[in-house]
């Protein structure tokens, strides 16, 4: 019986897992939930385009919300897999799931690994260091497959792809590759799709090894972007780890200390790169939440009463005006407001115990386009337990 019991606990495990999707899919359908939009100021036409993901909870039933202006759906009403797939691919790999599903076929769904115009959807990445790339015609519906091998692949212990583009029918994908000896290089292959060959090789940065540390090149452009953009925004950081002797042996005193913080922007189409000139207060918000739109830096920031959006143009060289919004109070109780950057707006949305406030405003100016809330209307009256917040956000394909 011993010998079974891996076996025995992996079934008993599934139908838990199994059991718990339908009796909580059963709960679900018996309380319909419905989000409304009510304006308070601006233009409705700034919602008509954008699908809202958020969580709401009663007690201990949860349901996932998609919502427009026009219909909530309840997805958890989906089926075990469609929830399965649902949770573990972003919203804009869905919609090239569902428009190209025989391309989409056995790929990784990573967006780093996507582009797609008007014309092509392009998928690449590395296996074995050796380049994986497919091409569709969205007109004709034909692919084709381009199989390249990764130069100076050797002294690489590990490389990714972090952005692909296609710029005047050359192929554009840059890798970060983690060096066997320490450091880590982003390195730029420009590929002819005609040809269906490597015509350039490029270093686009390298962060060296760090004795007693490490050093990192992070990526902060929009992750879940698969479009065409000009710009990659990134840090470079270095690490070192402050040793003392103890015994005959050393050990780590205190945090590793940082020794090199440096922000960088590179020009995908002229192959160029700009060190940038960040205050310290600036460099330190710089994450998640910043952005590119056209050739401006967006780099929001959040304190307990308001939000903050410094903006750098990397056309022009120099920072603008900083832009501010005031955000409602909050109470301890309540969670923080979510914020995305996005397409040139900012959307804030804060969630308190009595309504749900949306305000979306132009990144440039700081001028509202609008300003609303969110009401979340429950067939089940006289519930005090609920906890309604948004997660995602992303434009209608």
């Amino acid at each position: 019986m011993k010998r079974y019991w891996k076996i025995i606990s992996v079934c008993i495990v599934t139908v838990m897992v199994i059991g718990t999707f339908y009796i909580q899919s059963s709960l679900a359908t018996k309380g319909n939930v419905n989000v409304e939009f009510e304006k308070l100021s601006g233009n409705e036409d700034e919602v008509k385009n954008v699908i809202f993901y958020g969580d709401y909870t009663v007690g201990n039933l949860f349901r996932a919300l998609q919502i427009t202006n026009k219909e909530t759906t309840n997805l958890n009403n989906q089926s075990l897999f469609q929830q399965l797939k649902r949770n573990y691919t972003v919203p804009v790999l869905k919609t090239l799931i569902e428009q190209h599903r025989t391309f989409m076929r056995g790929k990784e769904l990573t967006p780093n690994y996507f582009y797609e115009n008007g014309n092509l959807v392009v998928y690449a990445n590395i296996k074995a260091k050796n380049f994986d790339i497919e091409i569709l015609n969205k007109k004709s519906e034909e692919t084709n497959s381009i199989q390249l091998a990764v130069p100076k692949k050797g002294i690489y212990s590990w490389i990714e792809v972090l952005d692909v583009q296609v710029i005047e029918g050359n192929l554009k994908v840059i890798t970060r590759g983690f060096r066997s000896e320490g450091g880590n290089d982003l390195n730029g292959y420009t590929i002819n799709l005609d040809e269906q060959k490597l015509v350039k090789d490029e270093m686009i940065h390298t962060a060296p090894a760090v004795e007693n540390g490490w050093s990192d090149i992070i990526l902060v452009n929009d992750l879940n972007s698969i479009g065409s953009e000009k710009y990659l925004l990134f840090k470079t950081e270095n690490y070192e780890d402050k040793q003392v002797p103890t015994e005959g042996e050393m050990i780590l005193d205190g945090a590793p200390k940082l020794v090199v913080n440096e922000v960088m922007v590179y020009d995908i189409e002229k192959n160029q790169l700009k060190k940038l000139v960040v205050p310290d207060e600036i460099r330190e918000t710089l994450g998640d939440l910043s952005a590119i739109f056209h050739s401006t830096i967006f780099i929001p920031s959040q304190t307990a009463d308001h939000l903050e959006v410094n903006q750098y143009d990397i056309e022009k060289g120099k920072w603008g005006k900083k832009l501010s919004f005031n955000l409602p109070y909050n109470q301890e109780d309540e969670g923080a407001p979510y914020i995305k950057v996005m397409s040139g707006k900012i959307y804030i949305i804060h969630s308190t115990k009595n309504d749900h406030t949306i305000s979306i405003r132009d990144l440039k100016t700081g001028v509202s386009l609008y300003e609303g809330k969110l009401k979340v209307n429950n067939t089940r009256e006289g519930q005090k337990d609920i906890r309604f917040h948004i997660n995602e956000i992303e434009p209608v394909q």
